[in-house]
Parts: C-alpha cells; sequence; structure tokens
C-alpha cells in the first residue's frame, strides 16, 4: 500500500504536466511561421543600443521588432550581439504574412545608428504551413559605413 500512495503524486503531477504542455502548445495557431534573421556584420562593433528591423512583405504587409535583441534573439542571454564580423541569429513566431518580404529597414535607439557600423547583410527565411523556399538575403553597406541617420536604412525594394 505505500508504494502506491508514492506513486499516486508523482502519476498525478505527470498528467498536470501532460496538459499543461499540451495547452501551452495550443497558445500558438497554426497559421503562426517561424521568422529568422541572420545579420552579418563586417569590421567593427555594432549598436550598444537598441536596434529596430522592420520586415516589409510585397502587398504592404509587414513586422516591425522594436528591439531585435531583446524580442528576437535566438542565441542566447549571455551572448553579445553585433560583435566585428559576427553572424547573429534572431528568431520569432508570429502569424505568417501572404507574401514575401521586399524590404529590410534597420533604425537605432531613437532613430540612431553608431557612426562607423557595418552590416554586410540580412538574410531573412521564413517557415510555416504551406510556404516553400521563402528565403531572401538583402545586401547592405559591404564597403560603406553607417553614419548617424534617421530615418531607417534599408536595403530592397517592393512592387
Amino acid at each position: 500500500m505505500t508504494k502506491l500512495t508514492n506513486i499516486a503524486p508523482v502519476a498525478l503531477f505527470l498528467i498536470i504536466a501532460a496538459l499543461f504542455s499540451t495547452l501551452q502548445a495550443r497558445e500558438i495557431p497554426d497559421d503562426y511561421c517561424t521568422y529568422e534573421m541572420v545579420i552579418s556584420t563586417g569590421p567593427s562593433r555594432g549598436p550598444l543600443t537598441k536596434l529596430k528591423v522592420i520586415l516589409e512583405a510585397v502587398g504592404g504587409d509587414s513586422i516591425n521588432t522594436t528591439n531585435v535583441v531583446k524580442n528576437w534573439g535566438a542565441m542566447g542571454p549571455n551572448h553579445t550581439y553585433f560583435l566585428p564580423n559576427s553572424n547573429d541569429i534572431f528568431r520569432s513566431r508570429l502569424p505568417c504574412l501572404k507574401y514575401s518580404f521586399c524590404v529590410v529597414l534597420i533604425q537605432g535607439q531613437k532613430g540612431e545608428l553608431k557612426p562607423h557600423w557595418y552590416i554586410n547583410n540580412i538574410t531573412v527565411a521564413t517557415k510555416g504551413p504551406g510556404i516553400i523556399n521563402r528565403f531572401k538575403t538583402f545586401p547592405f553597406f559591404v564597403q560603406n559605413e553607417f553614419s548617424t541617420l534617421y530615418p531607417p536604412i534599408g536595403d530592397g525594394e517592393c512592387p
């Protein structure tokens, strides 16, 4: 009888945990996509403040990251982003956009970007229901550096 009394709380815990994980999995609708960006930087250190990335799609839909490191950073809590000559990965799950991205815009905190910072390119991949090979690289400034600019700087063109 003692063995059964010890097993009952464990079994109950496992059942509750399974139900909770099932409910959590249902919080994200089936029509959500995984968006992944890889930002490839050049020879100098990037912004120490917030970096906003805006992804615009054909047809006018867009995704605004507001703070890409805080909200999308996928390289762990102790990773230092935007070091020279690095590839930083950012990921999020959001509603699927109907069309592909055609423009990427970046902007620093309060509209400013750190001078002398280089971005080689930003690659964006989308994975989700019914989406096949939605992948695009936006080349930025291989030889040029940013000045402290406002409004956002971007690459690409939407029809």
